[in-house]
């Protein structure tokens, strides 16, 4: 019985470590400090303009206009980018008198169309490094490829920040060619609204440890207390 139980709290600590080292939204606690304006990433004034059709797309594009979008009809791409795009390359280990080396890359995708699970499974792995990419409805039935942190499509917002229309990159365009198959997307650009900088993933993963010893002290403590009560 005893080992039983001690099986059980295992799994379930390694449940909670891998959901909080690999998985938990953490951008929405350094987005409490991006305030408001026409910066990328900052939450929104009367000064940041609204995309309703294709036509502004181009428009706000050669303008270089602050702008943003509304709604939560979200299409999930299979493309997500690098949190901290400074962390992209080759790394070197040391570990035991040997030098390995890592490469991480700035983006990790998945088959088109996506399968339910495929999506499930690269959040649990990557969702605290990677962020995903969306495909939203406008007005007139077009649909516009956007770029923000993606803890606002976990809470389901129609209220995005504020972003700037710019060209897609090759990884992008490519993923959107295949999406325009199904959806009546531009593959040429997307609204970014992404504040990048904001994430340096040492702290994060320190961030991450910190909330980790937390929670399962909180965890451990309460079933202390369970069984406290069973035997008194």
């Amino acid at each position: 019985m005893q080992k039983k139980r001690f099986s059980i709290s295992m799994i379930l600590y390694t449940i909670v470590a891998i959901f909080i080292m690999l998985t938990l939204p953490t951008g929405w606690l350094y987005d409490l400090k991006a305030g408001t304006g026409t910066e990328q990433g900052q939450k929104t004034t009367q000064n940041v303009q609204q995309i309703y059709t294709q036509q502004d797309i181009s428009y706000f594009f050669d303008t270089n206009t602050p702008v943003t979008i509304t709604g939560n009809d979200l299409v999930a791409c299979p493309l997500a980018r690098l949190r901290d795009v400074e962390q992209k390359g080759i790394h070197y280990q040391r570990v035991r008198h040997t030098t390995r080396t890592v490469y991480i890359s700035e983006y990790i995708t998945t088959h088109y169309p996506m399968k339910y699970w495929e999506k499930i499974l690269q959040n649990i792995i990557a969702g605290g490094t990677y962020n995903r990419y969306y495909l939203i409805q406008l007005s007139d039935n077009y649909w516009l490829c956007v770029y923000f942190d993606d803890y606002l499509a976990l809470i389901k917002s129609k209220h995005y920040p504020t972003g700037y229309i710019r060209h897609t990159t090759t990884t992008e365009r490519t993923m959107l060619n295949k999406m325009a198959q199904h959806y009546n997307v531009d593959t040429v650009y997307i609204l970014d609204m992404y504040r990048y900088g904001k994430v340096n993933s040492v702290f994060d993963i320190i961030l991450r440890f910190i909330v980790l010893v937390v929670v399962l002290v909180i965890i451990i403590t309460i079933q202390d207390l369970f069984k406290k009560q069973k035997t008194s």
